[in-house]
């Protein structure tokens, strides 16, 4: 999914399970073939249990009542279900929209767990088909019934080329007819890629295996929507909830707040609790004016939790006397620097690597080892098949998320592709120009690049409009788009490499790594993806080298770290390794 904390603002949610460490030996091959890897490749550890029923077991010692308030500084483009694959929004979501399958947490790992179904789906024998039976009981917050024609009504909409621009495409890939339908509304009305045979089942037909599909229908893609009464553009505004939170007052690009859900019934969700009373959702605020609020605990403050990386000013505190009211822990994002490979070619774009001034930008985003680990993969290494490399973008100058760049080598690159003072190339870019912490990492970027040779047209927008026009794929910009960063969707780089690398995504309207469509590409992704999961792991490795050595769309930049600040009465938060992000149906307030 898309990663959304703002400084480096861009796209990925991940909703994957915990994957055990999978380091196979390096391996120099190039991809196609066997994997020539010798050593053993530790599967992920995709925990299921289909037999979870509800309600979800009480949290010891948890109370009910109060309000989170939730101030970060990232905002969101619409709570629309159907457009949603981001962080932020996926952890919104949880409170408030059911999915066929979700995910609890179990002794640190995600465990994922039947939701509106009654089991994890059913697998024809050929994997061509997938069915799914809903839960008896369940009920929208206006009281009237969920039904399964609701549910392939929002798998529909999911199509829409403008009510779900942003979100994932692994039905337009693998549902049957999905590469060529548009939506409920501008598509064919007799559309079966995914149909309904009475009111309680679901049924997915497929163009080809799909062994993850159990996974992907925990998204909010598959969030049951009335058509009757869907608004469109505007049913963002109010989306009828099915957890046991709904919308009270939205104001979008501002807050959102959460009341309680009345005909939420627990006895059918086995995932979720609902010990405040609501949430507050506050964007684009201050990172460091609400952290240090947060720490310091006073009035509303003592209540509300942050999930911004902890800014450097602020360390002394979270490594001292406030160290009980901040939790890091792992996330499945990896951030890369995105280059549109349709507009700078390959010298460049090499260039543009050995002059980024990582060290610079971290220090000027008060980014700490608290908040992340530098990357030089686009595969992270929880990820069974990672290979261990680190690429060069010219001889003695190594792509690995460190340094500060280097200006003369990287003029002389640009000379070499005939650019110089008289004729620099010009780098286009967003940035948000409405946060203070934003501000300061561009003007070093600018700077660097600009020493580096280049020519910067930096474009200053506020952050509620930078994530729709880092995401338009027809952008002025040729660098820093969407995705800013990608995490897993569950832990198999089948949910990394092909919505990043592919045409798929391109041809629907989307934005990628590179904007880049390459028909070796398409055909290595195909390639690996008809090999079982145990084959694939190695095979989406050595892509990964691949891609990076040849192709350089995008520049591996970090691993990211999930942080939480919270207040003195803000309890029972736990680090999702998977989300980098809390699990807020878990929390509860101590008045």
């Amino acid at each position: 999914m898309r990663w959304t904390k703002v400084l480096t603002v861009g796209a990925a949610a991940s909703l994957g399970f915990v994957a055990a460490c999978g380091a196979p030996a390096a391996n120099n091959g190039t991809p196609g073939g066997t994997n020539g890897n010798g050593g053993k490749v530790d599967q992920a550890g995709a925990a299921l249990d289909p037999n979870a029923k509800g309600p979800a077991p009480e949290i010891p010692g948890a109370k009910k009542g109060g309000i989170l308030t939730v101030p970060y500084a990232s905002t969101p483009a619409n709570m629309d279900p159907s457009d949603q694959f981001y962080q932020d929004t996926a952890v919104i979501f949880s409170l408030t929209n059911r999915a066929l399958t979700t995910y609890v947490s179990r002794n640190g790992k995600q465990v994922l767990v039947p939701d509106l179904a009654t089991d994890l789906g059913k697998q024809s024998e050929d994997g061509l088909t997938w069915t799914f039976t809903l839960k008896d009981g369940i009920k929208y917050e206006d009281g009237t019934p969920v039904k399964a024609q609701d549910i392939v009504f929002a798998a529909k909409r999911s199509f829409d080329p403008d009510l779900a621009a942003n979100g994932p495409t692994y039905q337009k890939e693998f549902f049957k007819g999905g590469a060529d339908y548009t939506g409920p509304y501008k598509g064919d009305k007799n559309w079966k890629g995914v149909e309904a045979t009475d009111d309680k089942t679901v049924v997915f037909h497929l163009e080809k295996r799909f062994e993850t599909l159990p996974y992907f229908v925990s998204f909010n893609q598959f969030t049951p929507i009335p058509e009757a009464k869907d608004k469109k553009a505007d049913y963002q505004l109010h989306p009828l909830a099915t957890g046991p939170y709904m919308f009270d007052k939205y104001t979008p690009g501002t807050e959102l707040v959460l009341k309680r859900n009345p005909n939420w019934d627990p006895a059918t969700d086995a995932a979720r609790h609902n010990y405040p009373d609501g949430f507050h959702f506050k964007w684009g605020v201050d990172t460091i004016k609400t952290q240090t609020a947060i720490l310091a605990s006073n009035g509303d403050d003592a209540t509300s939790l942050n999930w911004d990386p902890i800014d450097s000013s602020l360390i002394p505190q979270i490594e001292g006397d406030k160290k009980a009211q901040f939790e890091e822990g792992p996330s499945s994002c990896v951030l890369m620097v995105n280059m549109d490979a349709r507009k700078i070619p390959l010298p460049v774009r090499k260039a543009i690597a050995v002059a980024y001034p990582f060290d610079s930008i971290h220090k000027a985003g008060g980014e700490t080892t608290h908040s992340f680990s530098p990357a030089s993969t686009i595969i992270p290494p929880q990820i069974a098949g990672h290979l261990d490399y680190t690429a060069e973008a010219a001889p003695g100058f190594k792509m690995n998320g460190q340094g500060d760049g280097n200006a003369d080598e990287a003029k002389k690159m640009l000379a070499a592709a005939g650019y110089g003072a008289d004729k620099p190339f010009e780098l286009i870019y967003y940035y948000t120009n409405d946060d203070d912490i934003a501000q300061k990492v561009n003007q070093v970027r600018k700077q660097k690049l600009e020493a580096a040779g280049f020519k910067v047209q930096d474009i200053g927008v506020p952050a509620a409009e930078r994530r729709k026009l880092v995401g338009d794929p027809k952008g002025k910009y040729n660098m820093l788009q969407s995705p800013r960063g990608w995490c897993f969707d569950w832990p198999s780089a089948d949910s990394i490499i092909p919505p990043t690398f592919g045409t798929i995504a391109l041809s629907q309207g989307g934005t990628t790594f590179g904007n880049f469509s390459d028909a070796k590409i398409d055909a290595e992704i195909k390639r690996i993806q008809q090999l079982s999961i145990t084959e694939q792991g190695p095979e989406w490795g050595k892509m990964d080298k691949w891609l990076t050595e040849n192709y350089l769309l995008a520049i591996p930049d970090n691993n990211d770290k999930g942080n939480s600040v919270f207040g003195t009465k803000v309890k029972n938060i736990h680090n999702n390794p998977n989300k980098g992000m809390p699990d807020l149906t878990d929390v509860w307030l101590d008045s």
